[in-house]
Parts: structure tokens; sequence; C-alpha cells
């Protein structure tokens, strides 16, 4: 029942991103994962020139995630997106692989993972301000750990968190963190509050809008803040709402709203 739970709730927590979160699916089963996320945003902090009318984003994600074993696990994405810059287009593509090293469903103190993953951007993508990348080929290390814990029959919680270092086929390398509180009721309702920051460490401050080509080069923090709720209808898969907002900004676009609709379907052969 605990790995069910765990599998229902692979699901990342930053569209556009692998996943995140320490725990694996069930061996031999697949978990497939669509998402459209609406974003908006009205100024670029440090943006030359400033942004005359509100920016809109039209996101699509696929993701998929495979166990072949307890220990291993591998998830690719794909992503297209649609955005007051640039009309339809591919955005990126992603490949990840984790190992997993401790896991607390089992009798471990904690879950611990550690991961790398490659992330391929189109050219087009690079020229689009609200596309958080950094180089046509992004390249990460990142470690996961986390605990759950039994309050009742009916009802867990847990704590996790990832870290990410970063570099691109140019500009300077970044990190990248999250820190979650998930929980789950009567094993349909599922809950979650989410931070997620990022820091770059690029030479250059200002981001000229009309002439962007990745933030490989740009000095950018920013800091998101997530409320998800899901739920669970039986073998059917889970539907999740989320609503973020950007609440910290440096040299990227600031105040962003973003709502998501997603579905994940677990399922095998």
């Amino acid at each position: 029942m605990k790995r069910l739970f765990l599998s229902l709730l692979l699901v990342p927590f930053y569209l556009g991103a692998l996943e995140t979160q320490p725990w694996f699916g069930d061996v031999y089963e697949f978990h497939f994962l669509g998402s459209y996320a609406y974003s908006q945003f009205s100024t670029v902090q440090n943006g030359i020139p400033q942004l005359t009318s509100p920016f809109q984003s039209n996101l699509v994600y696929l993701g998929l995630d495979f166990s072949p074993s307890p220990e291993w696990s591998v998830d690719t994405d794909l992503q297209v997106a649609d955005t007051t810059q640039e009309g339809f287009y591919f955005r990126t593509w992603g490949l990840q692989g984790r190992y997993l090293w401790l896991d607390d469903i089992v009798g471990d103190p904690i879950t611990f993972t550690t991961g790398a993953n490659l992330r391929v951007m189109s050219t087009t993508s690079l020229h689009d301000v609200s596309s958080p990348y950094h180089g046509n080929v992004d390249f990460e290390c990142n470690f996961a750990l986390g605990k759950e814990f039994d309050v009742a029959d009916s009802c867990r919680f847990r704590l996790w968190g990832y870290g990410a270092l970063g570099q691109a086929n140019r500009g300077s390398p970044w990190v990248r963190a999250i820190l979650a509180f998930e929980t789950n009721i009567e094993d349909a309702h599922k809950m979650g509050l989410f931070a997620s920051g990022t820091n770059g460490y690029g030479a250059n401050r200002l981001v000229f809008i009309d002439h962007f080509n990745g933030y490989g080069k740009i000095r950018q923090k920013s800091i998101d803040l997530a409320l998800r709720y899901g739920y669970r209808i039986g073998v059917w898969g889970t539907i999740r709402v989320e609503y973020q907002r950007r609440v910290l900004a440096k040299s990227c676009p600031q105040n962003v709203n973003t709502f998501v609709l997603s579905y994940l379907l677990p399922f095998s052969f």
C-alpha cells in the first residue's frame, strides 16, 4: 500500500523538471505524466527593454518514469510551448538516471538518492525569456533525501528535499533546491506545499529581452512557492491542480503566477 501511495505521488514539483522526489515507484511499472501550465507575468527584473504588456506562457509537459530494479530509476520528458515572445515550438527534451542508496520504506532511517540528468533545448527556447534553461545542453548532478511518517492508518505525511548542481555547454554553473511537505489522507486526497529556488552564477545582471539567449551567462536568482492538491481516481490514476507564485526574482521574470493541471497514470505490461 505504501508503494502504491508513493507511485501515485511521483510527479515533479516544478513543471519542466525531471523527477525530483527521492522515492521510486514499483519495479517494472511505468508512470505517465501529462501536464498543462499557464503562466503570466508583467515585468522582468533587470529586463531591457521592459515589457509593455503582460507576458503569457502555455506549456505542455509529457513525462515517463520507469524503475527497472529497486535501486534504479530512469525518466524522460518532452515539452512544447506557446508564449507571447515565441509561437508554438518544441522547447526541450530531458533524460535522467538515479540510484537509490537508502529507503525508509523498507527500514532505513531515511530515503536517499543520487542522480544525473541531461537536457537538450531548441534554439527557439533559448530566445524565450520565460524558458528557465541555460544553454543548448544543460547537465546536472543531483541528490534527494526524505522521510515518511505515519500519523494514523488513514493519514501520512512526509518531508523531503532536493539539490542539484548544473552546467550548460556555455556560461556559468548554477545550483537549485526544493523543500517539500506532503500529506496523504485516506489514500485519496494528496496535498503538498513546496519551495523551490535557483541561483545562477553568470557575470551579467541585465536581461536583454529582445536578444535573449538563455540564462547561462546571467546572475539569476529566483524563489517559487507552490500549493498542490491531488485526487486519486482509483486505478485510473491521479488528477492534480497546482498554483505557483514567484516571491523573489533577480534578473528573471518576477511576480510570476502559474496554474497547473496534470494527470498521472501508473501502468505496466
